[in-house]
């Protein structure tokens, strides 16, 4: 897909920097999915460092949480970090941990940061292990169905949500991948169903580039090699998940961006963009 910006870029720059005060989060409370590794680690420490008052990390492996946690509340002691162990396919204890985490902070969630998400192992359809496919499909669909409906009553008026997706949706064909494309797909189409639905709130997916040493791209080295592919720095989509949940950010609610597009670019296309719902939305092409 051709670029709508000129300027690309593979690492954080200036005007994504969660040290803006433009872009500062203190006094808010936000949830991260899939926080306690990768890129939801790191999404978590950006907002550390913009100053986010409340932050509670969900994720199914206790030990990273805590890690991540730790960490946190070293680098960043004015921010309190509240972790929950749960997977969000389980409808009722991903609300019981939202519920938990509003109860615990006396207030409502400002931003809500849909990070989680699984692939399975790159194999033909035809040869693919049906549990493990649909698995995919249960954690990038149902879970963030779940997640949407837990996280609704307990959000603030005009409350973000950032859904980080992937530019796989609409990317050249590559053998193995039905079921981590196929899923993110549809959860794409949740998210903009979400945003359509609830015109008060602002609703951003995005693309977060190609990261390395994630539990999804861990197995896809060889691809990554085969495909020539250049990965972005963590620091990128961490940054651009604050950026996104910015004032700056909310004329792009309801699109889908790709976090290596250069902001300024981006903002002076404002008008343009505005002038109709298809521009940075996935469907069809005629």
């Amino acid at each position: 897909m051709a670029s709508p910006v000129n300027t690309l870029h593979k690492i954080s720059y200036p005007s994504i920097s969660p040290l803006r005060p433009e872009l500062s989060t203190i006094g808010k409370n936000a949830v991260i999915t899939g926080g306690g590794s990768g890129i939801g680690a790191s999404i978590a420490r950006s907002f550390a460092k913009s100053g986010i008052t409340n932050l509670a990390l969900l994720g199914r492996t206790e030990k990273t949480l805590l890690e991540n946690k730790a960490y946190i509340e070293e680098k960043y002691p004015e921010t309190r970090v509240w972790t929950f162990t749960v997977d969000i396919v389980d409808a009722d204890s991903t609300r019981s941990v939202l519920e938990a985490y509003t109860t615990a902070i006396n207030g409502k969630i400002d931003i809500l940061i849909a990070n989680a998400g699984y692939m399975p192992k790159t194999e033909h359809i035809t040869v693919a292990d049906p549990v493990d496919w649909w698995l995919t499909f249960e954690i990038n669909i149902k879970g963030n169905f779940n997640l949407l409906r837990a996280f609704d009553p307990l959000a603030t008026p005009g409350a973000t949500v950032i859904h980080v997706s992937t530019s796989a949706m609409y990317t050249e064909f590559m053998p193995g991948f039905s079921a981590y494309r196929g899923s993110k797909l549809g959860a794409y189409k949740v998210f903009e169903w979400y945003a359509n639905e609830n015109r008060d709130k602002v609703v951003i997916q995005f693309h977060p580039g190609l990261i390395m040493d994630t539990a999804i791209t861990r197995p896809l080295v060889d691809v990554v090699k085969d495909y020539g592919l250049v990965p972005e720095d963590v620091s990128l989509p961490s940054d651009f998940a604050v950026w996104a949940a910015s004032d700056e950010a909310k004329f792009l609610s309801g699109r889908f961006v790709e976090c290596m597009w250069d902001v300024k670019e981006l903002k002076a296309a404002k008008d343009k963009i505005k002038e109709s719902w298809e521009k940075f939305t996935v469907g069809l092409v005629v």
